[in-house]
């Protein structure tokens, strides 16, 4: 198999198969990632679609030197999860109170579709989190981002950043023991 380094170079000189090998590669990295930061079912093709549409434009400013693809790659996908929640939250507060209680409902309907309990318990759980802890939490202790580098990828202090982790590991802790009682 071609590494990443190899497959770019052929991306950038215009080989459309190489451009489907690093798809092939990735798709499957890239919805675990969309699924750790919760984004829905319904809404899953198309941010994965603009992951890979922002990848594709933006491989001539990769740089092997710096990172990993994995690693590059990892970023793209979380700023693009960022921006499509960012947006979709705009778009929420602009709908009518029907149009809100149907967005809650098509939520609730896709997390109690899951089978594997115990994975799909966490990521459950993870879903019913507040957006800013979700973001924070799953930046720090999933994807390994420091609190310098998510205070700046998400406009907040670093001392933000470290209240908004420990929150959201006091939700965590809170809402996994509620559920060992249960």
């Amino acid at each position: 198999m071609k590494s990443d380094t190899d497959i770019i170079k052929d991306c950038l000189s215009g080989n459309q198969l190489a451009y489907k090998q690093l798809y092939e590669k990735y798709i499957s990295y890239c919805y675990g990632i969309c699924t750790r930061y919760s984004v829905s079912q319904l809404d899953m093709k198309d941010v994965v679609q603009v992951i890979f549409s922002q990848t594709f434009r933006s491989l001539k400013n990769y740089d092997s030197e710096k990172a990993q693809f994995k690693t590059w790659f990892t970023r793209i996908c979380i700023n693009q999860i960022s921006s499509y929640k960012r947006d979709k939250a705009k778009k929420v507060q602009t709908q009518d109170f029907d149009n809100f209680n149907e967005e809650i409902d098509k939520i609730h309907h896709e997390n109690s579709i899951e089978n594997d309990i115990d994975r799909q318990y966490i990521l459950s759980l993870l879903k019913q989190m507040p957006d800013n802890y979700q973001m924070v939490f799953n930046m720090f202790i999933i994807d390994g981002y420091s609190h310098e580098e998510i205070s700046k990828e998400l406009n907040i202090s670093v001392a933000s950043s470290r209240v908004i982790l420990s929150r959201a590991r006091g939700w965590v802790k809170k809402n996994f023991v509620n559920h060992l009682n249960a």
